[in-house]
């Protein structure tokens, strides 16, 4: 009897707990918690044996006393807090200006360079979690919103990125919620939220041809020009801006071969590395196992995301498009050693987890903050490339 009074009770509480704002909390919880689990697991490994803090950073910045924020910063987080610090000079002109802009608000007020790019960062990493979920429930559930939420925000490349002083965040809560707004037909916020998207990745753009194909629909016509406008005209201006301190019209473009030294970009340049390391030798002898398992993870990082894109269009026609756009980019353009990363914040694509079984998506969730913390580490501590 008492048991399954416990369960009835147990039960209601859970009912309760789902309806409401506060199952909201749930995830956020979760998701939180474990971000400032694992940065104090990296610290403490950084400092076993009573070892003083030390990150690569420290070394490769000059800062010469290690504070905690240093936890949340490494490799481009340097460039985005140079840009907010002395404003643009070549080959920064590669980085987009809505990230620097919101450090630079964040310094004014707190008067410290790493811990403001690390204060904007996370906390839009973490408003990201509820954001998704109730984009999430547009499409499903809420019960199932509220696990796939946990699996998309837990994922190593979006739990990562959404921690360290990197634009992920900043482009996640633009782009969930220009589609948010969207679908709730807010199109001023939505539009200023897609305006903020493309200033924040160059791809960003993309997400106001959903919201205008949105507005076409609900035949709004004008409203759908205007939105593609201020997006365009942001990003142009920025452009314009870049014309006036380099004299260059494609500055951005032409600050691309700086960082494309020595790295593969978009598809087609992989497959052309593997066919030129083979022909040096006259045979394919010259591909190794490294090679070979590097290939082969890149095919299936990139089949199984086209596959979950494709899929997408079943869920949501505008936005499934969106996604199709956004990976036929990445995958043309995109820099290679970072398709984890990039792949991995296409918002459709994750929507189509609902079909999938529970069991598989909580042993995922299960795995995951292992694989973070191994990120982590390996990210800030030695400072290793982690795309």
């Amino acid at each position: 009897m008492q048991d399954a009074s416990l369960n009835v009770v147990v039960a209601k509480l859970s009912k309760q707990f789902s309806a409401g704002k506060t199952r909201l909390l749930g995830p956020l919880g979760v998701v939180l918690a474990t971000k400032l689990l694992i940065a104090c697991g990296v610290y403490l490994l950084a400092t076993r044996n009573g070892a003083q803090f030390h990150t690569f950073w420290v070394d490769e910045w000059g800062i010469s006393k290690p504070d905690w924020p240093l936890l949340f910063h490494g490799w481009d987080s340097a460039w985005y807090i140079r840009i907010a610090k002395t404003g643009y000079s070549y080959p920064a002109y590669a980085f987009l200006p809505a990230y620097p802009f919101m450090i630079k608000i964040a310094y004014l007020l707190i008067g410290d360079w790493i811990l403001s790019s690390f204060i904007v960062s996370f906390l839009l990493g973490v408003a990201a979690v509820p954001m998704f979920q109730l984009l999430a429930e547009n499409y499903m559930s809420k019960d199932q919103a509220a696990i796939v939420t946990l699996v998309f925000a837990l994922f190593p490349p979006v739990f990562f990125f959404t921690s360290v002083a990197y634009t992920e965040s900043l482009f996640l809560v633009a782009t969930i919620g220009t589609w948010l707004f969207c679908l709730r037909k807010k199109w001023f916020p939505s539009t200023i939220l897609a305006t903020v998207a493309s200033l924040t990745k160059i791809y960003g753009i993309l997400i106001v041809l959903p919201l205008a194909l949105r507005l076409v629909k609900e035949g709004r016509k004008r409203t759908a020009l205007l939105a593609v406008l201020a997006s365009l005209t942001t990003l142009l201006g920025w452009g314009y801006y870049l014309l006036t301190l380099s004299g260059d019209p494609l500055a951005f473009w032409s600050s691309q071969n700086h960082w494309r030294e020595g790295w593969p970009y978009g598809v087609s340049s992989v497959l052309r590395a593997v066919v030129e390391s083979a022909s040096n030798t006259g045979s394919a002898s010259a591909l190794t196992v490294s090679w070979i398992l590097i290939v082969a993870l890149w095919i299936v990082i990139i089949t199984l995301t086209g596959i979950s894109v494709v899929k997408s269009m079943e869920v949501d026609e505008e936005f499934g498009l969106y996604g199709m756009m956004l990976f036929a980019f990445l995958a043309a353009f995109g820099n290679v050693w970072s398709f984890s990363r990039f792949l991995s914040f296409i918002l459709p694509a994750w929507l189509t987890l609902r079909t999938v079984s529970k069991a598989a998506l909580t042993a995922a969730i299960a795995t995951f903050p292992i694989i973070s913390l191994v990120i982590w580490y390996l990210f800030v501590i030695p400072g290793a490339w982690i795309g």
